[in-house]
């Protein structure tokens, strides 16, 4: 995140953004979504049977809209944690329109996108434009705080090792 980042309110942004998902419970709430989703979709795929090539093929389908279901409910996460976090930006001093640059950074680098809809979060230059709408309620303010410290963290950061892409196991 530090190499991704342009300045200091761009980290900011992503970290008010994290912040606010705590805040909301969003973590809390989408497990209690999957749990309340599991029965009935255990109960359908057991309805259908499992060992025919129709019950298999409704087992695929159920399991389709129990998934595109629950991404829709982090895409909403998603954009609530926007909103939440340009205010929480803004509280700090913090310029939220780096939010919005640093997704545009994001969709810029990112190519190619599959669909929104199956995706966990909105497409970048949607919630861009979402954080800027958000923006627009805010009172005005004057922004521009700046520890300071965000250069030379960014090049501490660069002088760590590459991690490594082979994964060990626990013990």
């Amino acid at each position: 995140l530090l190499k991704a980042a342009a300045n200091e309110a761009q980290l900011a942004g992503v970290m008010a953004h994290e912040m606010a998902h705590v805040v909301l419970r969003h973590g809390t709430n989408q497990v209690s979504k999957a749990n309340l989703l599991q029965l009935p979709a255990a109960v359908a795929a057991g309805a259908v049977g499992g060992g025919s090539l129709v019950g298999q093929l409704a087992q695929v389908g159920i399991g389709l809209g129990y998934n595109s279901i629950l991404l829709s409910y982090s895409r909403g996460a998603e954009n609530e944690a926007d909103a939440l976090g340009a205010r929480i930006m803004a509280e700090a001093g913090y310029n939220p329109l780096e939010m919005a640059r640093f997704f545009e950074k994001i969709e810029a680098e990112g190519g190619a996108r599959g669909p929104q809809f199956l995706s966990s979060h909105p497409n970048p230059g949607n919630r861009m434009r979402n954080v800027e709408a958000e923006i627009r309620t805010l009172p005005r303010g004057s922004y521009g705080f700046q520890t300071g410290q965000f250069a030379r963290a960014q090049q501490a950061a660069s002088a760590l090792p590459a991690p490594s892409r082979t994964r060990t196991a626990m013990r």
